[in-house]
């Protein structure tokens, strides 16, 4: 149960637009350095194999050099990642702020999981789906003044597009952890690469996905309503 701010006519709609911006440029920026990492990792693993297989020129400081370059790319992608989430979770807090104004009707989770929803654990596989969910479809412009119940709205195939794609990078990830469990060999840096292309394909998505939804909601949000 949420506590709904009744509408009114001069609607102290929270501003969208510039950190909308923001939030699209960072998942640019998000899924560059994630392919960075994702390059670092097949260098990691070439560099590895020309080694063991005693290419000339090939030797322990070129190890030594592409595992710094991975451990350094690890750090960056890390960065960017809590960049673009802090200026999503921005963004999110300000349109669920402005869904509820705009709409009567009641969200499935109340305000506070906007953010906690992302953070705790088991609840955070579909809560953060449900939070944008009914974001979306309180925004769409059309929605009845006495409907009362985000349930009867239309739900958005893409904000599903965009959770499952994150399952299932999720699910990835978890199988890498499965995959190079044991002593390190070039085997294991092959597998990390090419699960870490897959993981790259599958964020990238992702985040072209969410810049979609991001910027549909704003512009819903954007349009004057009284």
């Amino acid at each position: 149960m949420t506590n709904q701010e009744p509408l009114s006519p001069a609607l102290n709609l929270a501003p969208v637009a510039q950190v909308a911006t923001v939030a699209q440029l960072m998942l640019v920026v998000s899924s560059a350095t994630n392919a960075f990492s994702t390059w670092s990792d097949w260098n990691r693993y070439w560099v590895a194999e020309d080694y063991v297989a005693g290419v000339p020129g090939v030797g322990v400081a070129d190890l030594v050099g592409a595992d710094n370059t991975s451990a350094s790319s690890t750090w960056l992608t890390l960065l960017a990642l809590l960049a673009t989430a802090a200026v999503f979770l921005t963004w999110l807090w300000r349109a669920r702020h402005n869904a509820e104004l705009l709409s009567r009707a009641e969200h499935r989770l109340s305000r506070g999981w906007t953010i906690g929803g992302w953070f705790c654990p088991i609840v955070n596989l579909w809560f953060p789906r449900f939070v944008v969910d009914d974001i979306w479809r309180a925004s769409r412009p059309g929605v009845p003044t006495d409907q009362y119940r985000v349930h009867g709205l239309e739900k958005s195939p893409l904000v599903r597009a965009w959770w499952y794609t994150l399952i299932v990078n999720w699910l990835v990830l978890l199988f890498l952890r499965f995959e190079t469990r044991g002593p390190l060999s070039v085997d294991t840096l092959a597998t990390v690469a090419v699960y870490s292309t897959v993981s790259l394909v599958l964020l990238v998505t992702a985040a072209a996905l969410l810049a979609r939804i991001i910027r549909q909601i704003t512009a819903w949000q954007s349009v004057p309503r009284y």
